[in-house]
C-alpha cells in the first residue's frame, strides 16, 4: 500500500516504528471540528428561511441566505465523512480492532443513543410550544402523540457513521483477503487517481452515479431512523475515500501543494451549480429544475464541485493550519457537543425572540450567536472537566487548563 511524495513529508504513521511519534494530524482535526460547527449556521438559517426543515420556524422568514445553505449542503457532510473514513482508519491501525470498536462505542454510538434521548423530548417540547402552544403540546406527550414525530432529528450523522463502522467491519477483512496482486493494483489505481490533474473530475464519476437516485438536486435528507440506501451509497464514498487516504497518508502533501489549483475547481463548477439553483428560486428556468438534462448537468456539476471542495478543503487547511494552536483546538473539541446540544437550544432562543418584531436576519444572528455562546459557557464548566467531555473528547480537561472562554471565543 505504499509509496511516498518524498522523504520530507510529515504524513507518515511508519515514522512511529523508528521511534518517532505518530504524527497529529492538526489541520484535519481543525476541518472536521469547522465542518460540525457549520452545521449550527445552516440550522439558524433555515429555522428563518422558507427551504429546509427545522422543528420550529417562525413567521418571519427570508430567502436572503437560501444559497449559503444549498452551497455549504453540498460539501458540508462529504467533507466531514471523509475525515471519520480517516481518522477510524488511523485509530484501527494504530489501536488495533477491538480498541477501536470500543473507542467507538464510547463516543459515537453512546453519544447517539442518550444524546437522543435528551434531545428529542426536548425539541419536540419547545417546538410543540411555538407552533401549537404548551397544552396541546403537553397533551401531546401524555397521549404518546408525540412519538409519532420520532426520527434522529440532526443526529443522523451519527447513525450513518455507525453503519459505515459496521460496513468497515466487513470490508476491511474482506479487502485483506485479496490476492497480492489485486490489493496492489486497487492501491496503485486509487494513488493514480487521487495524483492526477483532473482528481475532481475522476472521483466526481461514482458520486455522480450516487447522486441520481435522489429527489432533490443534492443530497436529500434522512426520511428516519431507517438508514436510506441512497444516502448510506452516496456518504459511503466519501468515507471510503478518508479510509484510503489515510493508508496513502504522503498524498497528503500532494493535496497542500495543490491547494488553491482544487479550490477554483471548486468555486468553478459549484458556482456553476448554484447559478442554475438561483436560476430556479427566480423562476426563470420555468420550473423544469428536475427535465432531464438539467437532471443531469446538475447532478455532475454538483459532484465535481463537491470533490473540488473536499480536496482544496484537504490542502487549504493542511497549508495554513497545519500547526498546534490552542485555541483552534479548544473550539474544535467543542464542536462536537455544541452541534450536539444545539438544537433545542436555538430553539428555546427562537421562542424568546418570537413577540419582537425585528428583522428575520436581525434575529437569525442573535439566535445563532447567543445558541453559542450558552453552549460555549455550559462546554467550558459543565462538559469539558467532567465525565461528558472524557466521552465526547476521549479524556477529562481539568477547568484551570482550559483556554479563556473569551479567548476561545
Amino acid at each position: 500500500m505504499g509509496g511516498t511524495t518524498g522523504n520530507s513529508t510529515p504524513y507518515r504513521d511508519d515514522l512511529a516504528a523508528a521511534g518517532h511519534p505518530p504524527p497529529r494530524y492538526h489541520a484535519l482535526d481543525a476541518l472536521r471540528g469547522i465542518m460540525m460547527l457549520l452545521g449550527i449556521y445552516l440550522h439558524g438559517v433555515v429555522a428563518y428561511a422558507p427551504i429546509g426543515g427545522w422543528p420550529f420556524k417562525q413567521p418571519e422568514q427570508t430567502g436572503a441566505l437560501d444559497l449559503t445553505v444549498v452551497a455549504i449542503h453540498m460539501f458540508r457532510m462529504p467533507v466531514f465523512y471523509v475525515m471519520a473514513g480517516f481518522f477510524a482508519a488511523l485509530l484501527y491501525h494504530r489501536r488495533g480492532f477491538r480498541a477501536a470498536a470500543a473507542n467507538r462505542v464510547a463516543r459515537i454510538v453512546i453519544p447517539f443513543a442518550i444524546g437522543w434521548a435528551i434531545i428529542f423530548p426536548l425539541t419536540m417540547l419547545l417546538a410543540g410550544w411555538g407552533r401549537f402552544g404548551l397544552d396541546r403540546t403537553l397533551a401531546g406527550f401524555a397521549s404518546g402523540r408525540v412519538l409519532r414525530f420520532a426520527g434522529p432529528l440532526h443526529l443522523w450523522f451519527l447513525e450513518y457513521l455507525i453503519v459505515f463502522y459496521a460496513l468497515a467491519v466487513v470490508a476491511v477483512p474482506a479487502l485483506g483477503a485479496l490476492p497480492a496482486g489485486w490489493r496492489s493494483a486497487l492501491a496503485r489505481g486509487f494513488r493514480w487517481t487521487v495524483a492526477a490533474r483532473g482528481a475532481p473530475l475522476l472521483l466526481a464519476i461514482p458520486s455522480f452515479l450516487a447522486l441520481l437516485p435522489m429527489t432533490n438536486p443534492g443530497f436529500d435528507d434522512p426520511p428516519g431512523f431507517v438508514p436510506a440506501p441512497r444516502l448510506v451509497i452516496a456518504y459511503a464514498i466519501p468515507f471510503a475515500f478518508g479510509w484510503l487516504l489515510y493508508r496513502h497518508a504522503d498524498l497528503l502533501d500532494l493535496l497542500r501543494r495543490r491547494a488553491w489549483s482544487y479550490a477554483l475547481w471548486a468555486l468553478l463548477f459549484a458556482g456553476a451549480f448554484l447559478t442554475l439553483v438561483a436560476l430556479y428560486f427566480l423562476g426563470l428556468l420555468g420550473g423544469v429544475l428536475h427535465t432531464t438534462w438539467l437532471f443531469l448537468v446538475g447532478r455532475a456539476l454538483h459532484s465535481i464541485g463537491l470533490w473540488g471542495f473536499i480536496l482544496g478543503f484537504i490542502g487549504l487547511f493542511l497549508r495554513y493550519l497545519d500547526r498546534p494552536s490552542a485555541r483552534l483546538r479548544y473550539l474544535c473539541d467543542s464542536s462536537y457537543f455544541l452541534y450536539l446540544a444545539h438544537m433545542p437550544v436555538m430553539i428555546g432562543f427562537q421562542l424568546l425572540v418570537l413577540p419582537l418584531a425585528w428583522p428575520p436576519l436581525v434575529k437569525l444572528a442573535l439566535v445563532t450567536a447567543a445558541t453559542v455562546a450558552l453552549l460555549l459557557v455550559l462546554y467550558r464548566h459543565a462538559v469539558r472537566p467532567t465525565a461528558i467531555g472524557a466521552v465526547l473528547n476521549g479524556r477529562r480537561y481539568p477547568l484551570r487548563r482550559a483556554p479563556a472562554l473569551a479567548v476561545a471565543t
